[in-house]
């Protein structure tokens, strides 16, 4: 193990290095730190510990740990009454050192994703049982998730951006400073690394195509728990929400519905709610996620301190964001804080089953809810009923007892999309994804939660939707004037 970390220690410092595009000031990369990653691609291990040391990366306070799912994201979602967007000052001493550290996190951990990909298709003949073209699809699969997570953060929203010079695409592994490209082309980029990544998982045979296992004997068990790892329908799913975001609604819709009709993945069950062990991920219902041993202290530092709370009080949150009482989000995910006086999210408060134990320390990425409201909302238009069946269908799988489940059969395409972003709000809420839904859709009003008073809205600019560059990216970067 000492070993294993050593080397990925090593690794790291060399993504440092060479991560070109947010530092201005190049560090030497030693002899011993090149012999490091020579002697991990030599070998089939090797390259496991390298893609390993990718996921621990994600896994940082700065990135999906927590910032990028339920910190700053949500905060700037206004999805918790004390947040760092008060002002949206995004240049502010208290903010733009946590937005810088994104940039750097999420460059670093390309370079490294890139050193995977620059040696691993000479080298297949390393691995056996299609290990090696999973091991790629998932480096393809990260890399393009992460640079698409960039644009959605550092850039404009896309319609009518289009030709905006963004961010860079960094997909080789050389000392260069990338040139940023436009939102177009990053996006372009993004969708032929993951239908690489989705033609690979395919030879491959990404055990999870037909069945979703939690665990698995295989060879030094590198398939198992693949709903903890970048997989064939994470690069689907994530190809949906990249047509969603660019407004593609043809293709959004098509697989959206590959998921729906085609995925191994299961509704969650009130019973598995409950008890001792409750499963409040709804773990059958998640796409991708991610393994954050640190999880637990993190929740303690961030909910149980009152840092992220909803409200003050039951009442108001309940009657401002669920209709129905018996909804599972608003009952097993929600709880009072310690005080007993404000309401607090106890999603990622697990206590699992020794025989379900990663529960504990799971981040979801993407979940199956979230195609089942890409899906409706790409219908409003050209099919309404069959939006109204895919909403009821979601909200039967989350206590709603009525017959209509509170979609009503008259409601205009406004009201449907209300009933999306309303949906879309609750099914994510913690994981990230209430903003960039709200850039997407570029709302000038966006809820907010105030103690002091009920259905309260926040104005919203564009520039409150885009984070900036960081000023050594400015100065130093390869954008084009």
């Amino acid at each position: 193990m000492l070993e294993f970390m050593n080397k990925i220690i090593c690794f790291f410092i060399l993504s440092v290095s060479l991560c070109l595009s947010s530092c201005s000031n190049w560090l030497d990369v030693s002899p011993s730190t090149e012999k490091d990653r020579e002697d991990l691609i030599k070998t089939e291990k090797g390259f496991k510990e390298m893609l390993y040391g990718c996921y621990i990366n994600l896994d940082a306070e700065a990135l999906y740990g927590h910032q990028l799912t339920y910190g700053c994201l949500e905060g700037f979602a206004r999805n918790y009454v004390w947040s760092l967007s008060t002002s949206y000052g995004f240049t502010d001493t208290s903010v733009r050192p946590t937005i810088d550290a994104i940039w750097s996190g999420m460059y670093n951990n390309i370079t490294n994703i890139n050193s995977i990909l620059s040696s691993i298709e000479s080298e297949k003949n390393l691995f056996s049982n299609g290990e090696g073209d999973i091991l790629e699809g998932e480096a393809l699969a990260m890399r393009a998730y992460t640079h698409f997570d960039l644009l959605r953060m550092f850039a404009p929203a896309y319609p009518g951006n289009e030709s905006t010079i963004a961010i860079p695409y960094v997909d080789t592994y050389e000392r260069i400073r990338s040139e940023h490209l436009s939102e177009s082309s990053v996006i372009k980029k993004v969708l032929a690394d993951l239908d690489k990544a989705d033609s690979l998982f395919v030879a491959g045979g990404d055990p999870i195509i037909s069945k979703v296992t939690t665990t698995y004997s295989g060879k030094d068990d590198f398939l198992a728990n693949r709903q903890y790892r970048f997989n064939y329908w994470a690069a689907i799913a994530e190809k949906a929400r990249v047509y969603m975001y660019i407004n593609q609604k043809d293709s959004a819709l098509k697989y959206a519905m590959k998921i729906i009709n085609g995925a191994p993945f299961s509704w969650v069950k009130e019973s598995t709610l409950t008890g001792d062990h409750p499963d409040r991920v709804f773990m059958p219902e998640i796409i991708c996620a991610l393994n954050v041993p640190k999880l637990s202290t993190y929740y303690t530092n961030y909910f149980t301190s009152e840092k992220y709370s909803l409200s003050d009080g039951w009442g108001t949150y309940g009657m401002n964001v669920f209709e129905d009482g018996n909804d599972f989000r608003y009952l097993y995910l929600l709880t009072n804080d310690k005080n007993n006086n404000k309401v607090i999210s106890c999603k990622y408060n697990q206590s699992p089953s020794s025989s379900s134990t990663l529960m504990e320390y799971t981040v979801p990425l993407i979940r199956m809810g979230e195609m089942y409201l890409i899906a409706a909302e790409c219908n409003i238009s050209s099919n309404p009923a069959e939006t109204i069946s895919l909403l009821r269908e979601l909200k039967s799988h989350r206590g709603y007892l009525s017959t209509d489940k509170g979609i009503d059969d008259n409601a205009s395409a406004d009201q449907l999309l209300k009933y999306v972003e309303n949906e879309m709000r609750k099914e994510t809420y913690a994981e990230g994804q209430t903003f960039f839904m709200y850039k997407r859709l570029q709302l000038s009003q966006i809820p907010d939660f105030n103690p002091w008073m009920s259905n309260a809205t926040i104005s919203m600019s564009s520039s409150n939707y885009t984070f900036p560059l960081p000023e050594d990216e400015q100065e130093y970067g390869n954008i084009p004037k």
